[in-house]
């Protein structure tokens, strides 16, 4: 059983909030991950941002970047609930949503997708799905960039991480997801691509932030 979900009831709101900052910390600084996103997003872009949770590292975007506006979806039934009071007019929230959701119900087509800390959620077997719905939307909109977040593997943190998400989040299929993996798999599901590296690994050892776009 997961135990986050319990002590999260336990602290209540606002000490949960707290608590999940500082713990947050110890495996990524999210100031440094809004500065290499920022770098790479267009100007005036709607960002989608695919399984995005409780929002924080939203608040740190767009106080680089207020020129975006983002929808923020997840399958769990709450999202965003983080999302500071004065960047509520910029995000639309969909709870309950998966990408293949938005896909089939004709949404907005984004300007960019942001997929942070979510590959290394997806089972391996389900990860060219997921991926299948991503070229739906790369097919609408030929520019689209496709930002990715994740974890590289064989850092202490990386393993710590590991453990956090099977033992207290209650991820029992994690698998994180190497640089090497995710850009030979994405260029398998989605064809030639470009790829800019942000060079976050090199600043926030074992995160790394890349770009795609064709």
């Amino acid at each position: 059983m997961a135990v986050g979900p319990a002590i999260r009831r336990f602290l209540g709101p606002r000490i949960a909030r707290l608590a999940g900052l500082w713990y947050r910390a110890l495996f990524v600084d999210l100031a440094q991950v809004a500065v290499a996103l920022a770098a790479v997003l267009p100007r005036g872009a709607h960002l989608l941002d695919v399984g995005g949770g409780d929002g924080q590292p939203l608040n740190h975007l767009l106080a680089l970047r207020p020129d975006l506006t983002i929808t923020t979806l997840d399958p769990a039934p709450f999202v965003g609930q983080w999302i500071e009071e004065r960047f509520a007019g910029q995000v639309t929230r969909m709870p309950a949503t998966t990408l293949a959701d938005y896909v089939s119900r004709g949404q907005r087509s984004p300007d960019a997708l942001l997929i942070a800390d979510v590959m290394h959620h997806i089972p391996k077997s389900a990860r060219r799905g997921f991926l299948d719905s991503i070229k739906v939307l790369l097919d609408r909109q030929p520019a689209l960039r496709i930002i990715v977040k994740d974890v590289e593997p064989g850092h202490w943190r990386a393993v710590l991480g590991y453990w956090s998400d099977r033992y207290v989040t209650g991820d029992r299929n994690v698998s994180l997801i190497s640089i090497d993996d995710l850009t030979r798999l994405f260029e398998e599901a989605l064809g030639p691509l470009h790829c800019v590296d942000t060079h976050l690994l090199e600043k926030d050892r074992p995160n790394y932030v890349l770009a795609f776009h064709r």
